[in-house]
């Protein structure tokens, strides 16, 4: 029984231990994505890379939508969520999304249209939220009820309907009654997320990461 007891304590003090040692850490996780984390220091909000380090000796190790794995002083530390973030996501209170930039430096988030999921490409240079007949037919939007017109691409002036779309989500930021432009073809490639959309969140972007704020 002693021996067991024994055991048992020591068990205790090494996690112990290791919770000491992971709350030490001198950062929060405040975003997780596959490979890469959003980290908060005394500094403000930055994207790390995995193998990349913050000012304060911090190396994000691996990282995906649940936890990272960082390197401190020798040792390596499993992070979740700060409770902060957490807390918030846990009572359905999501108010705020960071996103990382790609490679390319474009922001790419999971959002949806009409409660049909979407992928955007955030463009605060687009006036309006703008995507594809092509992709209108597949999230089964009736665009030629809205007003013909024309809008310039790249590729010239382009046959356009405008109209309102009932919902835009991304995360947890939802706005109602967006302006949007239905661009005939297959062209944008990607849904813009556009500034009818934009416009209605606060936005600041820091170390490669947007975040978009819900207005009240």
């Amino acid at each position: 029984m002693l021996k067991k007891r024994l055991i048992l304590q020591a068990v205790l003090m090494s996690s112990l231990i290791a919770s000491t040692a992971q709350a030490v850490v001198p950062v929060e996780i405040v975003g997780l994505f596959k490979d890469r984390a959003v980290i908060r220091t005394g500094g403000g909000e930055k994207l790390l890379k995995v193998g990349e380090t913050t000012p304060q000796g911090v190396t994000l190790i691996s990282a995906n939508s649940r936890e990272a794995v960082v390197a401190w002083e020798g040792r390596q530390h499993t992070l979740g969520l700060s409770k902060q973030v957490a807390g918030q996501y846990a009572e359905a209170q999501v108010s705020e999304v960071s996103i990382p930039a790609d490679d390319l430096g474009q922001y790419r988030i999971r959002g949806a249209i009409n409660n049909h999921y979407v992928d955007f490409l955030v463009d605060t240079g687009a006036s309006v939220v703008a995507l594809s007949s092509a992709q209108a037919d597949a999230l089964g939007i009736n665009y030629r009820q809205g007003q013909l017109g024309s809008v310039q691409t790249a590729q010239g002036n382009a046959e356009s309907y405008f109209m309102t779309l009932q919902k835009v989500t991304v995360a947890g930021i939802t706005a109602h009654n967006v302006q949007a432009a239905i661009i005939t073809g297959r062209f944008p490639v990607d849904i813009l997320l556009g500034m009818s959309f934009l416009k209605q969140v606060s936005i600041r972007e820091s170390g490669g990461v947007m975040t978009l704020v819900q207005n009240y």
